[in-house]
């Protein structure tokens, strides 16, 4: 049975000012809302009991928190659990549009983390199948994070995946750690993607994939913000995620994936054999579809332009605000010089 977790636009549920709220630390605040599903497998990779924000000896994934900003541009996500610091692989693949993406991985991807992705795909010469998705998934993009190193760094890349193959990918960097707060954030200037994680997890599931325990109550995890330019979102299909712990080469699936397997499974192995569609239950979870992006939030009276009627507006509404805001286009509860820079940005007529 499919994890139902629906998320509507911001337009639709959510202020400016309450996705403002999520920071990306490694922390699901509560401007996420409950649990988008929640592990029910004991982790065969380990269970973590350190205790620390980066070094751990154990990977599992304890659930998932989802939030789309349709209209202010990004998907929100994070993975609650551990990522061990022996350069385990996190591998996540996000199926958002229509009619595109691959149910079964290709090998003539885009090179990205040492042709990780394509490592999962298929194999002509070994006659090797390549990673398959559940029914009704095909994947449209692809991210990956691995950590390690002493002191404690977290390396990223993203790529797009593209029905025949190709596309464009990239190492988005390293993390580098707040000296103050703990927090191990890569910030990717080129792209927007922002990446977190936050290690210091020792609760959630053991290490007995047979047992009982649960990922319930887990928060911090890895973090991600990417922007809907960079996920591919054709503003309208339900946004389906699936993700899961990998080995050091991209080369051994655990048995942590989200949504979870069912009880019982131990680690899968050499993922590309791994057919999800045989597996009982479906390997993922759906975020929800939503409104299209707003092309021109500066247009606060609809008239489809950014006028004088607009700045009237921007600034009556000038000083500290309560959400609903429209004027507070950059969402941190006040309407300031911030804001007017946005709307003086969009003057004239706006797109489509």
């Amino acid at each position: 049975m499919k994890n139902y977790h629906f998320v509507a636009s911001s337009a639709l549920v959510l202020s400016a000012s309450a996705f403002a709220q999520i920071a990306i630390d490694g922390t699901a605040e509560a401007a996420y809302g409950p649990a988008a599903v929640v592990q029910s497998v004991g982790t065969g990779f380990g269970n973590s009991t350190d205790g620390l924000k980066g070094t751990c000896g154990g990977s599992e994934l304890d659930g998932a928190f989802a939030s789309l900003d349709a209209v202010g541009g990004y998907l929100y996500l994070t993975f609650a659990g551990n990522l061990e610091s022996n350069f385990n692989k996190f591998e996540l693949f996000i199926d958002c549009k229509a009619g595109a993406g691959q149910n079964q991985l290709r090998s003539d991807n885009v090179d990205v983390d040492f042709n990780g992705l394509n490592r999962m795909g298929a194999d002509a010469v070994n006659a090797l199948p390549g990673l398959k998705f559940d029914a009704g998934f095909a994947a449209d993009f692809y991210f990956t994070c691995t950590g390690g190193n002493a002191p404690y760094t977290l390396y990223a890349n993203f790529a797009q995946v593209l029905t025949a193959g190709g596309g464009i990918g990239a190492y988005i960097g390293q993390s580098v750690t707040d000296p103050t707060t703990g927090v191990i954030r890569i910030d990717d200037v080129t792209y927007g993607i922002q990446a977190a994680i936050d290690n210091s997890n020792i609760l959630g599931v053991d290490g007995d994939p047979a047992g009982t325990s649960t990922g319930a109550g887990v928060a911090t995890g890895i973090e991600l913000r990417i922007p809907i330019s960079v996920l591919g979102w054709d503003g309208s299909s339900p946004i389906k995620v699936c993700a899961f712990i990998n080995g050091g080469g991209h080369d051994y699936a655990s048995n942590q994936f989200i949504s979870p397997l069912p009880a019982g499974y131990g680690n899968m192995g050499e993922p590309r054999v791994l057919d999800l569609s045989v597996v009982p239950g479906d390997q993922f979870f759906i975020v929800g579809g939503g409104t299209p992006p707003n092309p021109c939030p500066s247009d606060l009276d609809g008239d489809h332009a950014v006028t004088g009627s607009d700045l009237g507006q921007m600034l009556g509404a000038w000083g500290p605000c309560a959400a609903p805001c429209p004027s507070d286009l950059d969402g941190d509860n006040a309407v300031t010089g911030s804001d007017l820079g946005q709307m003086l940005g969009a003057w004239g007529p706006c797109p489509g």
